[in-house]
């Protein structure tokens, strides 16, 4: 709605027609006379135009100066509604007491939207908005923004700025979060190599510090697979930071089970509801019984225009997808295809980094449903990490034969 409409609905507006006569001078006889008309049109001999409710007291004599018949029409706006409902004294003591109390509302914050966050949690943020005093239900004039922002950032480390913008009944925080470079290793701090999950060692290549192990080995979790701590022809020892690339095969096992008896589900209709939401409570913009079956919901909240801003109210919409539930009987070859498409998707998550050597898939019937089990040969860089810690004892300092370290 335009800001010329709304003015127009204030004013009040009536609708009119004119016929026979000299319709061009009465239309130029209004904008002598400064009698606003929109919405003009013709057909025929007749012309249909709105004016303002002032601007209707004059037609009659603008009329008859043109020699036209007027038809007065419908009336509307603000002034015909009060006219209307001059009465009926509880509307307007109503509709007081809604404006008084979204006025009174509005000197309260009911909203905190927090924007920014990439690696923050927002469960920290508002507890630290919490301590300090900014949350749902305080008076606006309590919270010093300024200040907010400046103890907000001591108590985020992660956080390079803030912002907290009150916005009516809304604070809106804006975090931006420091750039953090990225992790140096520390060459200095000792470390070992060490297995991650146990396997058959395929491939090794160390670029720094003493292997342990060598091709063919078997390896179980926790075991060192290159040393930090390497010795010289002399006999004399020093700490290294160990690195290698350290493949190694191992087997594993995924089932999955298909029933016979598929449950399906088809959509047979959509409804939408609307609710008004004021505060915590929501109100019903609807009538209709409960929904009966299966259906999925989507729900969406929006604010109303100047309303939201003032005070905590905002409008719901809720879809929801009405299904219709069947059953359909599958044979074993549906069930086998079913259940390689599900093996499939179970494999890329399980298996996510690794090669897959070998694939054995065994299928069977067990009952009412279909089972297929994988048995897999995989391979993957087991290699981790660890800290060499002061005191600690590091068997297996000897190089295994046939092995050497990269320079």
């Amino acid at each position: 709605m335009s800001v010329i409409s709304i003015i127009r609905f204030f004013r009040g507006t009536v609708r009119f027609s004119i016929r026979d006569g000299f319709l061009e001078r009465f239309i130029n006889l209004c904008a002598q006379n400064r009698v606003p008309v929109w919405e003009g049109r013709r057909e025929g001999n007749r012309y249909t135009a709105c004016t303002t409710l002032t601007g209707s007291r004059r037609l009659p004599e603008l009329a008859q100066k043109a020699g036209v018949v007027l038809e007065p029409g419908r009336q509307g706006g603000a002034p015909v509604l009060l006219r209307r409902y001059r009465k009926r004294t509880g509307l307007f003591a109503g509709a007081a007491l809604v404006l008084v109390g979204m006025m009174v509302l509005g000197c309260f914050l009911w909203q905190i939207e927090i924007e920014g966050l990439q690696t923050i949690p927002e469960e920290e943020v508002r507890a630290a908005l919490e301590e300090l005093g900014v949350r749902k239900g305080v008076l606006r004039r309590d919270i010093d923004a300024r200040e907010v922002e400046r103890r907000l950032l001591i108590r985020l480390d992660k956080a390079a700025w803030v912002a907290v913008n009150l916005r009516g009944s809304r604070a809106v925080v804006e975090i931006m979060e420091r750039v953090v470079p990225p992790e140096r290793v520390d060459d200095r701090v000792p470390h070992n190599v060490v297995a991650a999950k146990p396997g058959f060692i395929t491939y090794l290549e160390v670029y720094n510090g003493q292997p342990t192990v060598k091709i063919g080995d078997s390896v179980d979790t926790g075991e060192i697979l290159v040393s930090g701590i390497m010795e010289d022809k002399k006999g004399r020892s020093r700490t290294v930071h160990a690195r290698g690339k350290i493949l190694a095969q191992s087997r594993e096992e995924l089932r999955v089970e298909v029933p016979y008896n598929q449950t399906e589900y088809q959509l047979r209709g959509i409804m939408v509801r609307r609710y008004l939401n004021i505060l915590s409570v929501q109100l019903p913009l609807f009538w209709g019984r409960p929904l009966e079956g299966p259906y999925k919901a989507e729900r969406a909240t929006f604010p109303i225009p100047v309303i939201s801003k003032l005070a905590p109210i905002t409008w719901s919409r809720e879809n929801y997808f009405l299904l219709d539930e069947s059953s359909r009987q599958i044979g074993p070859e549906e069930a086998r295809e079913k259940a390689q498409k599900e093996l499939e998707a179970l494999e890329k998550r399980e298996f996510a980094g690794m090669t897959i050597l070998q694939r054995e898939l065994t299928g069977r019937e067990m009952g009412d449903r279909f089972v297929l089990e994988g048995v897999y040969l995989c391979e993957e860089d087991i290699g981790e990490e660890k800290e060499i810690l002061t005191g600690e004892e590091i068997p297996g300092l000897e190089p295994p034969p046939g092995t050497e370290a990269v320079p």
